[in-house]
This record gives structure tokens, C-alpha cells and sequence, in this order.
């Protein structure tokens, strides 16, 4: 199984300086399409089996309407096969926002394989959404944690309590660890999950990664085959590809 997880950040680039990120903001409010365009090619050039994104535009005014999400789910040939949500919860203020209620995360799988997909949301914090999936005998799980790291342990206690033991997991997304892997700690010490960036490479941000924000972490039922922090500046968060066998 390939597995790809990306914040795409809404198709805004990765700028390369404090001057570039103000110059930048406009691109949230009408995106060019080149970084989508550029995000696709990867896409299409990893060929996963499985792909989690972060930060898609289900089609807002900042993409003139067009789905970045519906295009990947496309590309993964899933049309109608895939998991996406809006990433805030249904009772959120942000939910009913025009702009907001297009921001979604998405897990796609290739081909329509998936044998089952649900939605849950954590009790706590402003992105709540947590995607399910399940591939062959292995359950997906899609996350993007809070800013806050109070907030961050207990939506990690929560998740814990989704993880079963003796089945297959694979827990991925971003987890906005600005205190470092070692928030995970207990973490995985309750689920036995391990991380498959075993060297703790940087993901954020793009340009000049010095934070591990990123992560794939999985059971140790499941063999890890290849693991890879792709460098390609498309987001201000880099790619994450694994292959499991």
C-alpha cells in the first residue's frame, strides 16, 4: 500500500521569506492555479493507493469555484469512493461561514477500494474532523490536530480511544506538534503505534523545515517498506510518502 498525506494549504504556495508570506496573503483570497497544478503533477507522479490531503478548496470563491478536492479524488480515480468532509464540525460557526464551509481534508482511495469510510469529530477544539477509511485489512485515520497543545492532548486521548488493539492502524495527518514528537509520547505508548519518520525529519516549513508537524504513524502488525519527506515546496508543508507491504 502507498500512502501519501499532504496539507496542501489550499493550494497557496510555500513562500520562501517573511516578505513572500505578506506579498502571499492574496493567494488566499484568489489562488493562482500553478501550485495546484504543481500539487496534481506529484500526485499523479506517486501514484498512492491511499491519499490523505489536508487544507483542499471544495470550491470557494478563492478557487473560482473549482474543487481541488473532487480533482484529486479524480486523479486517485475515486470519484464518489473518497472520504471529505469540512474540516470544522457541523455545530462550528466556521461550518456556516461562506468562506470556511469550502475548507475540507480528504482521504482518497485509488480505484474505489475502500471497504468502508466514516466520519467522527473529536470533542474539542475548532477542526475536530476525524476521516476513516479502511484498505484491505488496514483502518486509515485522517487528523488535523489544534494549535493549542491542551487542546492537542486531549484530542490525542480521544483518538487513542479509537485505536483497537491487535488490528491494523494507520493514524496520519497534521498534527501541529509545535513542542516536538515528544507530545506523542504518551500517545503511542497507549496505542502502540510508531512513527514511520523514524529520524524525525522536519516538515514545516517548506522552504526551510525546522518543525515536525507531520506524521504517519502505524501499528506494528503492519511492515513498513519506504518512507520519504518529499522535498517539493508546493505548500508551506512538505509531503509524506510511505509504502507498507
Amino acid at each position: 500500500m502507498r500512502l501519501l498525506v499532504y496539507n496542501i494549504a489550499y493550494g497557496t504556495g510555500s513562500p520562501k521569506n517573511t516578505l513572500e508570506i505578506i506579498a502571499g496573503a492574496a493567494n488566499y483570497l484568489r489562488t493562482p492555479e500553478r501550485y495546484f497544478n504543481a500539487i496534481a503533477h506529484l500526485v499523479r507522479h506517486k501514484r498512492p493507493d491511499v491519499a490523505g490531503f489536508l487544507e483542499t478548496d471544495n470550491g470557494s470563491f478563492r478557487t473560482g469555484g473549482f474543487s481541488q478536492t473532487a480533482h484529486l479524488a479524480e486523479l486517485l480515480k475515486t470519484p464518489g469512493n473518497g472520504s471529505f468532509y469540512t474540516k470544522y464540525a457541523p455545530d462550528s460557526y466556521l461550518a456556516k461561514l461562506p468562506y470556511c464551509r469550502h475548507q475540507t481534508n480528504a482521504l482518497l482511495v485509488k480505484n474505489g477500494a475502500a471497504q468502508a469510510e466514516d466520519v467522527h469529530f473529536m470533542p474539542c477544539g475548532a477542526k475536530r474532523l476525524i476521516l476513516k477509511s479502511r484498505y484491505n485489512d488496514v483502518n486509515i485515520l485522517l487528523v488535523h490536530l489544534a494549535l493549542t497543545a491542551p487542546v492537542r492532548r486531549r484530542q490525542l486521548d480521544y483518538l487513542a480511544s479509537l485505536i483497537t488493539p491487535g488490528e491494523k492502524f494507520i493514524v496520519c495527518g497534521d498534527f501541529n506538534t509545535f513542542g516536538g514528537s515528544r507530545e506523542l509520547t504518551r500517545f503511542l505508548r497507549k496505542t502502540r503505534l510508531r512513527s514511520a519518520n523514524k529520524q524525525h525529519l522536519m516538515t514545516y516549513p517548506a522552504r526551510q523545515p525546522v518543525r515536525e508537524l507531520d506524521y504517519i504513524l502505524y501499528s506494528p502488525e503492519l511492515k513498513l517498506k519506504d518512507f520519504q519527506v518529499i522535498k517539493f515546496p508546493g505548500s508551506d508543508h512538505l509531503p509524506l510518502f510511505a509504502e507498507f507491504e
